[in-house]
């Protein structure tokens, strides 16, 4: 169940730091709002920069893979070369790999 909000809290920045809060807040694909509670309550804000590129290249892999497969199946292929298949999902696993490596906390 989620708890609902009702407590508010207000408090004034100058406007260098709003815009810093605000670019931030912006970084990690939220309201300043939500960014200035997780901050405040210490929680890691995780961003992963270029995700779904990737899992949207291996998604269409997965969709080849198994046109071929369904063609194989109905007899209009008799084999199918999986190595150049192999050989991308292995390099899109190592891009993701990196990626979440290279997951960067933004600084409260």
């Amino acid at each position: 169940m989620k708890s609902i909000k009702v407590k508010r809290i207000n408090f004034r920045v100058t406007d260098t730091e709003y815009k810093q809060i605000e670019r931030k807040a912006k970084i990690a694909k939220m309201n300043m709002s939500q960014y200035v509670s997780l901050q405040a309550l210490e929680r890691d804000i995780t961003i992963f920069d270029g995700l779904k590129e990737h899992t949207h290249q291996l998604s269409k892999l997965g969709t080849n893979l198994n046109q071929a497969l369904i063609l194989t199946h109905q007899g209009k292929l008799t084999t199918i070369d999986i190595k150049p298949i192999k050989e991308e999902i292995h390099e899109i696993w190592q891009l993701l790999r990196l990626l979440t490596e290279e997951t960067r906390r933004i600084q409260g």
